[in-house]
């Protein structure tokens, strides 16, 4: 039981510095480019060919301190991604270490895929909302592209970008415009649906590489969001006509569709980022969600719903409201 309000005070993104078309992918897919675009709604995607999770991670945090109106050493700081270059040090700790070289607060990775974005704010509420802390710092950041393979595994390769966000939680709403209060936040499991996706070796060189069994993955993630988001509306008495907008995981255009189509919404309810930036797995529901709030037609003044499924499969949805 939620005992103290938590906000999401600021949020700040970095990209892969690079774009790729669907013409470079069909080079190396074999598959043509109007059917890329087709099959995923993408056009191109983030691409970060000398930066690795915490690079990005660290610019993401950068972009955020610099939107806080008085930026200070959370008491926690969270990671999550699914493209770690160790797990000793953990990614939390390798990001600290850059942001805090004399010496940061107590890491903890989090874990959910793609989901994680929604597990990190489940954890950094309900640390907040026991009194084990004021102020956390949640990092979602990944260099997806360097975990697929255009040859063994094109359906993956054609989907993903490399991208970070980083997210401002709090017991005080800050002096920043634009605050938003964690009205509620659910996290779910499957584990039987674990090989939907996951890593498999390369055949030629031995590396782990992402597979995905596309067509079961499309409709478990477009059922299971769409059944989650559709019970949270109706147990909060909140008709999805009134919500300001669906910040979903960017998996593919294709998901998005599928989900505007069961919930009965216009797609144009739900922004999109996975066009230009393709599926950057934990961090692309921390990208849209920043980008929406910074370059929306107005401040929104009806809640936000959240919404992403990952691997494992997990999920979360939540409810945002205007403070």
């Amino acid at each position: 039981m939620t005992t103290r309000a938590v906000y999401l005070r600021a949020l700040g993104r970095a990209t892969g510095s690079r774009l790729l078309d669907n013409t470079e992918l069909s080079a190396l897919t074999g598959t043509a480019p109007e059917a890329i675009l087709r099959l995923t709604g993408i056009r191109t995607r983030a691409y970060a060919p000398f930066e690795d999770e915490v690079d990005l991670a660290v610019r993401a945090a950068e972009d955020l301190l610099r939107r806080l109106d008085r930026p200070k050493t959370p008491d926690f700081l969270l990671a999550a991604t699914t493209t770690p270059k160790s797990f000793i040090p953990s990614t939390a700790a390798r990001v600290s270490s850059r942001l805090y070289p004399d010496g940061g607060p107590p890491v903890l990775d989090v874990g959910g895929s793609c989901a994680a974005f929604m597990t990190g704010l489940f954890t950094a509420r309900s640390l907040i909302a026991s009194g084990a802390a004021q102020d956390i710092l949640l990092l979602n950041t990944e260099r997806k592209t360097g975990h697929v393979c255009p040859v063994h595994t094109p359906d993956t390769a054609l989907l993903f970008g490399d991208g970070a966000s980083a997210a401002w939680i709090s017991d005080d709403p800050g002096p920043e415009r634009g605050s938003w209060r964690l009205r509620e936040i659910r996290i779910g499991a499957d584990g039987s649906l674990a090989p939907l996706i996951a890593y498999v070796p390369d055949p030629e060189t031995g590396r782990k590489i992402l597979s995905m069994d596309g067509p079961a993955l499309f409709r478990k993630a477009v059922r299971t969001l769409s059944r989650e988001i559709g019970r949270l509306l109706r147990e909060r008495d909140l008709p999805p006509g009134e919500a300001g907008a669906f910040i979903l995981h960017q998996a593919n255009g294709r998901i998005l569709d599928g989900i505007a189509a069961r919930l009965e919404i216009p797609e144009e309810r739900i922004p999109r980022t996975v066009s230009v930036y393709g599926n950057t797995s934990s961090a692309s529901l921390g990208i849209t969600l920043g980008e929406f709030l910074d370059n929306g037609p107005a401040p929104p003044s009806r809640p936000l719903v959240l919404g992403a499924i990952g691997g494992g499969l997990t999920w979360g949805v939540g409810l945002l409201d205007p403070v």
